[in-house]
């Protein structure tokens, strides 16, 4: 029977106004791709949800977790 090992990686979307300028993720997965794929990792999902509370951030999502997978040899 296969045997798989995981990763998580939260990426969270910063929302910062710094002299009227948007800034986006705080960490760039996407660029981390190329090196966890020929670490073996294989993306699974990437589930986005809310960290923020408060009424006048009801079903916002500011933050995503990436799992992967691979085998473990």
């Amino acid at each position: 029977m296969q045997k798989w090992e995981y990763k998580t990686i939260r990426q969270r979307r910063g929302i910062k106004v710094l002299r009227g300028q948007m800034t986006g993720w705080d960490a760039d997965v996407v660029s981390m791709l190329p090196e966890l794929g020929e670490k073996g990792w294989e993306l699974v999902t990437v589930s986005p949800r809310s960290s923020t509370f408060g009424v006048g951030y009801a079903g916002m999502t500011n933050d995503e977790i990436w799992v992967f997978k691979r085998p473990v040899e």
